[in-house]
């Protein structure tokens, strides 16, 4: 074969096979601009929860009951049983006062109604003699009549000295002071020796296990709240969380903060103390079995909020209607289905009909 013949098939067949190595890299390139084009992204499913609209609020821990104990007689102290912080049942004694003038009036009480007794013992017989007298026409009528007046009389004498001498006991009573309940002391503001008159405080004491909390919340929020909602609790101080439910709200409204006290009782069983401060969480309201979705689903998109959701590795936008929000779950009015696969993760690198590849599925 001439050798101009034989370079030009060396030559096409040169060409032949750089036509074929091109078309082999551009298919490759194209394949890798492809892949480079699809937005890895992890997919979850709708699910139905039940949402609670909250609000936040601060408050203080305070007693149910905080009593001042005072005397209720005149009279020097001679025992106090308790000091500042000691633990009181109720009935016990915790101030003696000198009762030495109660135990003589007790006695003088006791004495004249033995002797009223008496007198009116001794009329009663006379009486029913004269009576039997009167019948045989022995004695005058005005003779049984006088005989019924001083019977009366005496009669009354006993009812007389029978309440003096339930007041000398009462008296007497009030010489021992008791704790009218389950508390502890907070204040003692008298010592043995002092002499008090009606009316003078001896001891403080609190309640610590009816404990209740004031919390001041936001008066937008007034309206929505009513009795027996569930509240959570917070103390900073001992880093625990008791749940609780409000038992009544302040009919006004403070001037300057414009805030509303809101009570709440809880049972203590962390031993919070009164004056702590205090976190809430109350629920105001709750919707149940509602469509959610994560938070991080919803993009915003030309005013509108919406999520995309994957079908064959594209994601196609949708617009949607929101309701709550909790947390990260977010309440869906319109615009999905339960069965839809919405994307969570890589919204932001996203847009309607951009080719996506599902890395993860999160479980709803």
């Amino acid at each position: 074969m001439p050798y101009s013949r034989r370079a030009r098939i060396q030559t096409r067949s040169q060409k032949l096979l750089y036509c074929a190595l091109l078309s082999a890299s551009l298919c490759s390139f194209s394949s890798v601009i492809a892949a480079e084009k699809s937005t890895a992204v992890s997919v979850t499913m709708p699910e139905r929860q039940t949402l609670r609209q909250t609000a936040k609020a601060l408050g203080v821990i305070e007693t149910e009951d905080s009593p001042s104990i005072a005397a209720e007689i005149s009279g020097r102290i001679v025992k106090i049983t308790v000091d500042e912080g000691a633990k009181v049942t109720r009935g016990d004694v915790m101030v003696e006062l000198d009762n030495r003038q109660q135990q003589l009036e007790l006695a003088s009480s006791e004495a004249q109604l033995r002797r009223f007794q008496v007198l009116a013992d001794n009329q009663e017989r006379k009486y029913g003699r004269l009576q039997a007298l009167a019948r045989s026409q022995s004695v005058s009528n005005e003779t049984l009549q006088d005989a019924a007046a001083q019977l009366r009389t005496y009669e009354t004498e006993v009812d007389i000295a029978t309440q003096q001498l339930a007041l000398s006991r009462l008296q007497l009573t009030r010489t021992k002071i008791l704790s009218p309940l389950d508390a502890q002391v907070s204040a003692r503001h008298r010592s043995v020796g002092d002499y008090v008159n009606p009316g003078t405080t001896l001891l403080d004491l609190v309640a610590t296990d009816r404990l209740r909390a004031r919390l001041y919340l936001p008066e937008r929020h007034a309206a929505l709240v009513k009795q027996g909602q569930p509240v959570e609790l917070f103390s900073p101080a001992s880093q625990q969380r008791i749940q609780g439910t409000v038992i009544g709200t302040n009919p006004t409204v403070a001037g300057a903060s414009r805030v509303v006290a809101v009570l709440v009782g809880f049972s203590n069983s962390a031993g919070w103390m009164p004056g702590a401060s205090v976190d809430a969480t109350i629920v105001l309201d709750e919707r149940s079995n509602v469509l959610v979705v994560p938070k991080l689903s919803i993009a915003s998109r030309h005013g509108a909020q919406v999520v995309f959701v994957e079908e064959g590795g594209v994601a196609e936008e949708r617009q949607i209607d929101t309701g709550w929000q909790e947390g990260q779950w977010v309440q869906v009015l319109s615009g999905l289905d339960e069965e839809d696969r919405v994307i969570v993760d890589g919204t932001y690198q996203i847009s309607d009909k951009s080719t996506v590849t599902v890395v993860a599925e999160q479980a709803p």
